[in-house]
């Protein structure tokens, strides 16, 4: 199970947003100044979009969340979404060549291909797995502002 933590913003309807917290070594490590990807993250910041999960929870703003996603589903999703427009653009490439056709329509093929596959992995991902990435509350600590009173 991966597991991420993240901040409760606001709650209505069943439904929360939340912010995840994130945890890079960026800035930390003695990499720094030399890693790609710290120069990336000093590029693009540390932005973070609200997400909405739906819960039966009574959560408040301020409360810590730990949410969890499988792994599973995590790499079948991966091998779907990277794979299919590959495997596709690979196939329906070889099927053009044995036609006969010339190099430019074996390209126009290819790339044809890739798109079908994209789109096709799309679709599969949001209809199939889309229950299986939904991330689900493992913890959740309350926040202590709340429970003070202040």
């Amino acid at each position: 199970m991966i597991t991420e933590r993240a901040v409760v913003t606001r709650c209505e309807g069943g439904q929360a947003e939340i912010i995840l917290q994130r945890a890079s070594a960026c800035g930390d490590c003695e990499l720094s100044q030399g890693c790609g990807t710290g120069a990336l993250g000093k590029l693009l910041g540390n932005r973070s979009r609200p997400l909405l999960i739906d819960t039966r929870q009574d959560l408040k703003p301020g409360d810590n969340l730990l949410l969890g996603l499988s792994e599973t589903a995590l790499v079948r999703a991966s091998l779907t979404v990277y794979g299919l427009p590959l495997l596709a653009m690979v196939v329906v490439g070889l099927l053009a060549a044995l036609l006969g056709v010339g190099d430019t329509w074996v390209t126009l093929a290819s790339i044809t291909g890739f798109f079908a596959g994209y789109k096709l992995a799309s679709h599969l991902t949001k209809t199939l797995e889309a229950d299986r990435l939904t991330p689900y509350i493992v913890d959740i600590r309350v926040n202590p502002a709340a429970l003070s009173g202040s």
